[in-house]
């Protein structure tokens, strides 16, 4: 990140957390959906050895149009004569390299479209199932608030996405909706100031320094572990309800899976290879 533009980034996050609590409605999870996340092997042994969610950066997304304007804005911001610098391509992407994102996929069962799209060249992966309320609570980051919303999936050339650039984050064109995604976002400098308050009451420090806490943990926000994203601790007990080895993986993939969640102090009965490609109709 750029940190010649964090008094900018921080106002556009202040209005974001602002939007988010008391507008935007149309994307928030007000039930408890079924959420996988598949991830090659390499992601899965970097999960349990750090104990961590990697968040990626906007920028490490493939698709160019990710947190952008759509055509339809554009049109308007041009009509409306406020097509300028502030409202640039450019200059949304210097205030969105503040946030990172955990893409996770709703659906009640196994997506074979998602595995064909996760999976390695040798057939070999893995998909974490759990459910929105325990991953949420799995997040255990005092630097971060956790903002959470269904990515909606609009015509760019018709449709509006927010003007708030944060906000923009949840919105994808509609040839992504097979993703079906639950996006997860931190932000620099949106603390999880309710954890933190609780953590400063429990430890007993005086209230006319709680600000000062305050301002530590949020310069902390800032600290990104990776120059392409960050990683979030998460208690991986709370995280994980079922781990899923690819239904094309062979069973000695599925026992090194087995044996690999066993070694970070985790129930080897978590894993279960998925039978999405067997024939047992007769």
């Amino acid at each position: 990140m750029n940190l010649d533009y964090k008094y900018r980034a921080y106002k556009h996050a202040m209005g974001f957390e602002s939007t988010y609590d008391y507008y935007d409605e149309h994307y928030k999870v007000n039930d408890n959906p079924i959420v996988w996340r598949y991830m090659d092997i390499s992601k899965f042994k970097s999960l349990l050895e750090n104990s961590s969610l990697f968040f990626a950066k906007p920028s490490a997304f493939a698709d160019p149009l990710e947190g952008s304007y759509s055509m339809w804005d554009v049109k308007e911001l041009k009509e409306n004569e406020e097509l300028n610098t502030q409202t640039s391509r450019d200059y949304m992407k210097k205030i969105q390299e503040f946030s990172a994102i955990s893409c996770w996929h709703i659906n009640e069962h196994e997506s074979a479209g998602m595995w064909d799209l996760y999976l390695s060249s040798n057939k070999n992966g893995i998909a974490i199932k759990t459910n929105y309320h325990n991953l949420m609570r799995s997040i255990d980051d005092l630097r971060y608030r956790v903002f959470a919303g269904k990515v909606q999936y609009i015509d760019f050339q018709k449709e509006m996405t927010s003007r708030n650039i944060y906000d923009t984050l949840f919105y994808k064109r509609k040839s992504f909706s097979y993703e079906n995604e639950l996006r997860l976002l931190i932000v620099a400098s949106r603390i999880e100031s309710g954890g933190l308050e609780k953590v400063l009451e429990n430890d007993n420090v005086p209230v006319h320094e709680w600000d000062n806490k305050e301002k530590e943990w949020e310069d902390k926000s800032y600290e990104f572990t990776h120059d392409v994203g960050t990683l979030i601790p998460c208690n991986l007990n709370q995280l994980i309800d079922q781990i899923y080895v690819s239904p094309k993986s062979s069973p000695e993939f599925v026992a090194e899976v087995k044996a690999l969640v066993q070694k970070h102090e985790l129930s080897h009965k978590k894993v279960v290879q998925s039978d999405l490609y067997n024939d047992y109709i007769y």
